[in-house]
């Protein structure tokens, strides 16, 4: 398959966690901790689980929370018809064959598989890490199931656990040796309040560098953690914009100012569904920091910003970020992927990849590199 020649990957497509996943595929000592699916009617019914006595997504039970979701769902169908997208099926994004009927529709060849409401479920400060863990064992199992509907086609990106590191290393050594994850996937937020160079990661770092597999950066919408989202419960769009590109670029900034990269100099990382075009005002912002106020020898920082970036990360463009021809004018074309984000109410499917293809001022060789090369070699399926 490809789009007008082009052959595409999606750096992250999403599942949507059918709502028996925890009972059937926890371990037995944690069946009466599973997450459940708050029952709801109708296609306007918010989707809410409940789980380690939280109701997910965080705070979904506030009334600026809850009038947020419905104007949400109300300008997604104003949108999806615009785009002529039908209404959801109710298995879309819970089993492959809705997955792969999506991706042929789209035209996309290959998927890189993440979690949705999986994420959220970890998102607690203080969590038993003991639960944590076994939320992600469930899930990666169950995530295996779906990617063998069609391996060659769906990729797992295995989610961590990161409320104990020591378990952290086993869950990756597990799902990269057992399960053939191609990428281990973190909050983009912090876990514990720890920012991602504290050195309690360690371990953890060298086992994805060892193990030779990408960390993936992906946000979510709203955490019961330190989160820049919980500043703004009742403006949703302050809420996603915190969520998700400024997030990022904290994280971004905390694994290179914070040494990651350069004590781990075979680690890649990617940071991914929280565009790319603020990259080259941060990465100068970070240089010039850098230079004045750097601690190159508590974080042993050799090189700038910008070059660990070059050399060890990869973000993803939104399909309609026209700005990225300044991030291309900036830095070149090699670190950029692109993710459509179905089946989630944003994305622009099934126009997403036609969207990105008609986008000005970038050219083909360009369009080429971030719809399938970059994303080949991020997760060498090169």
């Amino acid at each position: 398959m490809s789009k007008r020649s082009f052959k595409v990957m999606d750096c992250d497509i999403h599942v949507r966690e059918p709502e028996d996943l925890w009972t059937r595929y926890i371990e037995p000592a944690f069946r009466d901790r599973a997450p459940i699916r708050e029952k709801s009617e109708g296609t306007d019914a918010l989707g809410r689980w409940r789980s380690d006595g939280k109701m997910f997504p965080a705070f979904i039970e506030d009334a600026d929370r809850t009038r947020n979701a419905r104007i949400r769902i109300e300008k997604a169908k104003v949108r999806h018809k615009k785009l002529g997208r039908e209404p959801p099926a109710p298995d879309e994004g819970t089993t492959p064959s809705s997955m792969l009927a999506a991706m042929d529709l789209e035209g996309i060849d290959t998927a890189i598989v993440f979690r949705t409401m999986a994420a959220h479920l970890i998102a607690i400060d203080g969590m038993d890490p003991e639960l944590s863990a076994a939320l992600c064992r469930a899930f990666n199992a169950w995530l295996r199931e779906f990617c063998d509907a069609d391996s060659a086609r769906l990729k797992l990106a295995a989610l961590m656990p990161m409320h104990d590191v020591d378990v952290a290393v086993l869950e990756a050594r597990r799902a990269v040796t057992e399960l053939g994850a191609i990428s281990l996937v973190l909050p983009n937020n912090p876990v514990n309040e720890r920012p991602w160079y504290d050195l309690y990661y360690e371990p953890f770092w060298g086992e994805a560098e060892r193990l030779g597999v990408p960390v993936s950066f992906h946000g979510i919408q709203m955490a019961y953690q330190q989160h820049l989202g919980r500043r703004f419960m009742d403006n949703f769009p302050l809420v996603h914009a915190a969520a998700h590109p400024m997030e990022m670029q904290l994280a971004m900034g905390a694994i290179i100012v914070g040494g990651v990269l350069a004590r781990h100099e075979g680690l890649t990382a990617a940071f991914l569904e929280g565009h790319c075009s603020w990259l080259p005002s941060l990465l100068y912002i970070l240089d010039e920091r850098q230079d004045k106020f750097g601690d190159e020898e508590r974080f042993g920082t050799k090189l700038s910003p910008t070059e660990y970036f070059l050399r060890q990360c990869y973000a993803s463009v939104d399909v309609d970020e026209e700005p990225v021809k300044y991030v291309i004018d900036s830095f070149g074309d090699e670190n950029l992927v692109i993710s459509t984000d179905w089946p989630h109410d944003d994305s622009s499917y099934p126009q997403a990849i036609n969207t990105f293809l008609a986008l000005p001022n970038v050219s083909d060789e360009s369009k080429r590199k971030i719809l399938w090369d970059n994303c080949a070699r991020l997760y060498n399926l090169a």
